[in-house]
């Protein structure tokens, strides 16, 4: 039994759809990235900032293994790494007229899956309390990628990891589209999850999530795409669907 919350195009990408082949095909990549930046990210800011005034933790998820994982500095790159994830779905889904209908209903999904997980951050806020051990490590030439960081993001939005969660699916479709395409395509789809592999040990790394906001994101990650996102997808392809897309 799968979830259907979002696997039919909503009337606000009317336009879109329609001129999708405009601005040299990124018309509707850069509202879909519009898209994120506006209802993910400033959600994502209003959020941080309102539990760093609350100052209120349900839990505390720290273990043993979280000390016992070393500051890694240079980790901080792959951290950084997630801004790149958020246009690549837009992008690479303009490859045909059915990934152009899936990275639609992705899309859709994945506003509302960080919006459920927003709702976590507001009900069971966890305070990530690991940055003493970053402050106490010689970042080197990291300081300022650090110092850059703390600036905008205070310790809080923990679990499920966001990073890990959207990060995962974005390559998980990507995966989809292009597996098929030749060994290139594989080599390089090899790179992106290697990549994906680097991002996800550097939030612990870097220590801006608990071990446990990482198990729970793979979690979370796993059941949306298997139970939600994937068959979804699928359903892009059924009559229904193709001609909810003509009317838009």
């Amino acid at each position: 039994m799968s979830i259907r919350w979002g696997s039919k195009p909503w009337k606000l990408w009317s336009s879109h759809w329609q001129n999708r082949h405009s601005f040299k095909g990124l018309r509707l990549p850069l509202a879909l990235l519009f898209m994120v930046v506006l209802g993910l990210g400033l959600g994502y800011l209003v959020i941080n900032y309102f539990s760093e005034w609350r100052n209120w933790t349900a839990f505390d998820p720290e273990t043993k293994l979280d000390s016992m994982i070393p500051v890694i500095p240079w980790m901080i790159l792959p951290y950084y790494t997630l801004y790149f994830y958020y246009p690549m779905a837009g992008l690479f889904g303009m490859k045909n007229e059915q990934t152009q209908r899936e990275v639609i209903i992705f899309h859709q999904i994945l506003l509302i899956l960080t919006l459920m997980i927003f709702v976590i951050f507001l009900a069971l806020p966890a305070e990530v309390d690991l940055r003493d051990s970053v402050l106490d490590t010689d970042l080197g030439i990291w300081h300022a990628w650090f110092e850059l960081l703390y600036g905008v993001d205070n310790p809080w939005n923990a679990w499920p990891s966001l990073h890990i969660v959207q990060s995962m699916l974005v390559v998980l479709i990507v995966h989809r589209w292009f597996n098929n395409d030749g060994t290139r395509a594989k080599i390089l789809l090899g790179s992106l999850w290697f990549a994906w592999l680097l991002l996800v040990i550097s939030i612990t790394t870097t220590k801006q999530h608990y071990v446990w906001d990482a198990i729970s994101a793979l979690i979370v990650g796993f059941l949306a795409w298997k139970y939600w996102i994937s068959p979804a997808l699928d359903r892009c392809h059924d009559q229904e669907i193709v001609e909810l897309f003509n009317r838009l």
